[in-house]
């Protein structure tokens, strides 16, 4: 058996498909995804057989060449063997082997034929139906298994159809989108882990986000469910009665959305109809399981209220929203809107006790830790660093409208109160926090009592006018009663011995380390302290100082454990010590910073033993003094008192002085009730909280005013030492002072007037 004209068919349906047909299908293919303005379309029509590439290395340079292209190369490549008559190899001579040329042409043509029809069939696909289109791409999407990067083309080329429809009105392709996007937001979070809040892929909220943009600058008839499920936040929120936590990243897009059709009262109302179904069902109140005296679920408690706090300052900072776009139809939607009977408004306050705590909320930036109200909840025209505070005004001032609303309310039950004083926070901080609240929220009040366009478009001006004067007294009344819980509290406060304890410690540190700059100046010698008649006292003191800084949860004052110590160290330690050797002086020279050491030289003679005890020197002199012969024998000392400052005091160490830590009576001790805090300078301390009844009679000896009502109550502090500086009557102590031009000191004397210490002499004389 012969075949014949093989070559002359196969070669008559190559030339017919290449010079014919591919031309034009080639230019259908540049096409691909325009008529959908897509990106991504034109990319699964790469992926999609014969157009999909295969990869071939040749001399480690990598070429992709397309399936089809592939085939047609290597069809046309299989006619070289019908231009060369090659004999048959291994002496094979039969028909099939003779003719094996024309075989390999046949069957290539076939398949370069076959492949033709699958890639014009493809083509067709992509630049046909919509339909079509959706449904292939969707099965192929359904069919991934292991492939990120496929499944996230074609997501996006889904999206994509999903705005062309929009834009379009294809209602055609509803149906199968809201099935599919049903389907995918519902495994999602079947299999998502209930213990983490959910973030869905980036996709689904640039889905979700574009489609608000199309749909509030298309006019959409046609595509009503899309619209709902877009704008309502079903698809983020969820179709099912799944109670995930909603993550930051959900409610970051859902504000975005709301911000692009804030000014659409049809969609803020489907979103706020949503919402309250979504609040009611999903995120519903878990009651307490008691178990052995103790609540078992305390913590999924928490947690759920976590949630529903979340959810709420979302649709509060809505209503802040609307007030600031000046949308009042909504607001009246929003305050009348209720799913039940009777009526229930789940996402409104129901007590006066939620207004209170959430305008504090967003009045007070320090309670939101993550982010700041204005910036979470951006509104349009208010993003600038000027004006961006004005968000939680707008907000604060919603909240104000619900205050008013409360007096509207129809009780039901006889244990709803809408217009009751609210249950007030226990710590003195949060009460003094809701004090400012309170003068904030008064002044947004009154200016809106004052607001007739307002109260005429809400429907409030009946009330206001009604019950303005109950308004105002309710703030006084609440003003009444957080100053009273301030004080009640104040008094039964027990101070914190934590913080007393800090106070002691640091007292005593800083008492210490006081006492310790002067070591170097004081000598151990035993001396008759009765003959002296020289003594220089030092000692602690008392005062009184605010409680709130020793207690818990209160707002303490700066440095509330070591001001006192520091004054003391400075105005008594630190000033006394060095005024006791201006006391002491013998002698006392005015020189200059030239002629000082002469001076010094003229004073020692010669002596030994002496030491030069410099007073607050400043750098310059101590400078001159650190290279000089004199640097051994000088040591420097600090001073608080003014007058002795940039002075030299020029003593045989003989001479120095000696300091007494005396020991405190016990009468002292126990009418102060001190603690003893540093045993070597024998110093106690004491916190008293004079309020008390039993230190009532501490609390006289300060002449303070019997006002339990006060917000300032009083603690004394007490840092008791008595410390005893003694100079020897046969001292020779010689002052020198170094002229400066900022300083009246009299009149400078000569160096040749300067006479030697009378130790000197002594020792000449010896």
């Amino acid at each position: 058996m012969t075949p014949e004209y093989i070559i002359e068919i196969c070669v008559a349906i190559d030339i017919a498909i290449l010079g014919i047909a591919y031309p034009i299908i080639v230019d259908k293919i540049s096409n691909i995804g325009d008529k959908y303005n897509s990106q991504y379309i034109p990319v699964l029509f790469d992926s999609e057989f014969p157009q999909k590439s295969l990869s071939i290395t040749i001399n480690k340079n990598n070429y992709r060449i397309s399936f089809f292209k592939f085939i047609m190369y290597f069809t046309i490549s299989s006619l070289i063997f019908m231009i060369f008559k090659i004999p048959p190899l291994f002496g094979w001579d039969n028909w099939f082997v003779n003719d094996s040329a024309k075989f390999l042409v046949l069957a290539l043509s076939l398949l370069f034929t076959v492949s033709f029809f699958i890639w014009l069939d493809k083509v067709v696909l992509f630049n046909g139906k919509s339909t079509s289109l959706l449904t292939h791409i969707i099965k192929k999407y359904e069919l991934l298994k292991g492939s990120p990067e496929a499944s996230q083309y074609h997501l996006k080329a889904i999206n994509e159809l999903t705005f062309y429809a929009i834009e379009k009105q294809d209602e055609h392709l509803q149906e199968t989108l809201l099935d599919f996007y049903y389907k995918v937001f519902a495994k999602i979070r079947k299999n998502h882990d209930k213990n983490k809040p959910l973030v869905y892929p980036i996709d689904l909220y640039f889905l979700v986000n574009k489609l608000n943009v199309e749909i509030v600058n298309t006019d959409n008839k046609k595509l009503k469910a899309i619209e709902h499920r877009a704008v309502s936040g079903v698809w983020l929120l969820g179709e099912d009665f799944e109670e995930i936590n909603i993550s930051d990243d959900t409610y970051n897009w859902l504000w975005r959305n709301i911000y692009i059709f804030c000014d659409n009262p049809r969609f803020v109302k489907m979103f706020w109809s949503n919402s309250n179904q979504y609040f009611t069902y999903n995120l519903k109140m878990i009651h307490a399981d008691y178990e052995k005296g103790s609540i078992a679920n305390e913590a999924a408690i928490a947690v759920r209220q976590q949630e529903r706090n979340s959810f709420l300052e979302l649709h509060y900072a809505l209503g802040g929203l609307m007030l600031y776009r000046n949308r009042y139809d909504v607001l009246k939607y929003i305050f009348e809107y209720s799913q039940s009977q009777p009526p229930q408004y789940v996402l409104l306050p129901q007590s006066m006790t939620e207004i209170f705590n959430w305008f504090e909320h967003f009045r007070n930036d320090f309670k939101n830790t993550k982010l700041p109200i204005d910036i979470k909840y951006s509104f349009p025209e208010l993003d600038n660093l000027g004006s961006r505070s004005q968000v939680n005004h707008w907000i604060c001032k919603y909240l104000v409208v619900l205050f008013m609303r409360q007096y509207t309310l129809r009780q039901y039950y006889t244990f709803q109160n809408f217009t009751a004083l609210p249950v007030l926070p226990n710590e003195v901080v949060e009460l003094n926090n809701w004090l400012d609240t309170v003068s904030y929220f008064e002044n947004i009040l009154r200016k809106i009592i004052s607001n007739d366009v307002l109260l005429n478009e809400l429907e409030l001006y009946n009330i206001a006018q009604e019950k303005s004067i109950e308004f105002l007294l309710f703030v006084d009344r609440l003003k009444s009663a957080i100053n009273k819980n301030i004080a009640d509290k104040k008094i039964s406060t027990e101070l914190s011995d934590e913080k007393i304890a800090s106070f002691y410690i640091n007292s005593a540190n800083i008492i210490r380390k006081s006492f310790s700059k002067y070591n170097s100046v004081f000598t151990s010698k035993d001396i008759n302290q009765e003959k002296n008649k020289v003594k220089i006292p030092i000692s602690g003191g008392i005062v009184l100082m605010s409680k709130s800084s020793f207690v818990e949860d209160d707002i303490p004052s700066l440095n509330f454990d070591t001001f006192f110590a520091g004054q003391i160290a400075s105005q008594n330690i630190e000033r006394l010590i060095p005024k006791s050797f201006s006391v002491s002086k013998t002698k006392r020279y005015l020189l200059n910073k030239d002629n000082f050491l002469l001076g010094i030289d003229r004073i020692i003679n010669g002596a030994k033993d002496i030491v030069i005890v410099g007073v607050e020197v400043r750098h310059e002199v101590k400078q001159i003094l650190d290279n000089s012969h004199f640097r051994d024998m000088t040591r420097y000392i600090p001073s608080t008192e003014y007058d002795v400052q940039d002075a030299l005091f020029i003593v045989a160490e003989s001479d120095l002085p000696v300091i007494e830590h005396k020991n405190i009576d016990e009468s002292t001790i126990t009418e102060l009730n001190l603690v003893l805090i540093d045993k070597d300078l024998q110093v106690y301390s004491s916190v008293l909280d004079i309020n008390k009844n039993e230190n009532s009679h501490i609390k006289n000896r300060w002449n303070l005013e019997d006002a339990p009502d006060t917000n300032d109550l009083k603690v004394q502090l007490a840092i008791v030492f008595s410390s005893v500086i003694y100079w020897g009557d046969e001292r020779e102590v010689v002052q020198v002072n170094i002229a400066s031009e900022y300083r009246e000191q009299g009149i400078e004397n000569n160096v040749n007037d300067i006479e030697s210490m009378k130790s000197v002499n002594k020792d000449i004389a010896n």
